[in-house]
């Protein structure tokens, strides 16, 4: 009977902690947080957390990052699809003509807007609007290349979506049907309060998605499954509540891209501002409220330390 070396058995041994963590190559990239998936974001790594804005991978890494690309290229699909099923949706309830579109526009909203940060969270966290990708720049989740990058692709995305609705409504009929949302009738409402109502139905919007979703201590309490139905069922009850205040007034959009997307299908850019400035209202707020006064606080030594910044390296191809 043979008997194995020692230094076999040593061999076969795990390594310690200390020495997996001493092989690990030194990370260079900030990586994604503000993602309605939480379970893809990659495990954190040790070290003493410091203010993301004091952070310069925060405001530096991620141009070369080729799985920060590819989630940009994700979300101008998402948005170019959910500003053409969208129109679609306003042009038949405008076409069938009837009185209850308050309980569609509940229904049609929780479910478009769920499915579709469902199908998109793996990719991109599922942001599919440029309020909530501010937002989470703002406050600490979203690296700023990785925000330009997501924005400057939804809004391209969401041009997309407005030339295919023109494409098959027709020019005419786009014009006529107003690009099918985002517009008000001047001579029942004047543009301060329109702009009033988006900024606030914004903050309210925000305030909820963070809450059930986009800040990771919220995200790890309803998980990837339960969170994106909650927001697409908060944006539909908000939507719902001033739909039908004001004639001629389709109510709160809370998505800037959306709204440039039908104004490119009815050809009229007139009241952009309205759709931009209330959202990037919105998000400064609610980053002043999550920054400094955080709804979820603990006093004394019960107060859960902040998580220390997420870094990937260059090459890494964990989910975004």
């Amino acid at each position: 009977m043979t008997t194995k070396k020692s230094s076999e058995f040593q061999a076969t041994l795990p390594l310690s902690r200390a020495e997996t963590e001493a092989e690990q190559p030194l990370p260079a990239v900030a990586a994604f947080q503000g993602t309605f998936a939480p379970e893809a974001r990659p495990p954190l790594q040790r070290g003493k957390p410091i203010p993301f804005y004091r952070d310069h991978f925060y405001w530096t890494s991620g141009w070369n990052h080729p799985a920060v690309w590819r989630s940009g290229v994700v979300e101008g699909f998402a948005m170019s699809m959910l500003v053409f099923v969208s129109g679609q949706i306003g042009a038949t309830l405008m076409s069938y003509g009837t009185n209850q579109i308050g309980i569609y526009i509940i229904i049609s909203n929780t479910l478009l807007l769920a499915v579709f940060i469902y199908a998109t969270a793996p990719a991109s966290g599922g942001h599919v609007n440029p309020m909530i990708t501010f937002s989470t720049l703002l406050t600490g989740l979203c690296p700023l290349p990785r925000a330009i990058i997501y924005m400057s692709a939804q809004i391209l995305g969401a041009a997309v979506g407005g030339g295919l609705l023109i494409g098959v409504l027709g020019q005419e009929r786009a014009i006529a049907l107003k690009g099918t949302g985002c517009f008000y009738d001047s001579s029942e409402i004047r543009a301060s309060q329109v702009f009033l109502n988006e900024a606030a139905s914004c903050f309210a919007m925000l305030y909820l998605a963070f809450g059930v979703g986009l800040d990771p201590r919220q995200a790890l309490l309803f998980g990837p499954k339960l969170g994106p139905l909650l927001v697409a069922a908060s944006l539909a009850v908000i939507s719902f509540a001033s739909s039908g205040m004001i004639p001629g007034y389709t109510g709160a959009s809370m998505n800037p891209a959306r709204c440039f997307g039908l104004g490119l299908a009815r050809l009229d850019f007139s009241d952009q501002w309205i759709w931009w400035l209330g959202p990037a209202a919105a998000s400064v707020v609610l980053s002043f409220m999550y920054n400094v006064l955080p709804p979820n606080h603990a006093e004394g030594k019960s107060e859960c330390p902040p998580q220390p910044r997420v870094l990937l390296k260059p090459n890494d191809e964990s989910p975004a």
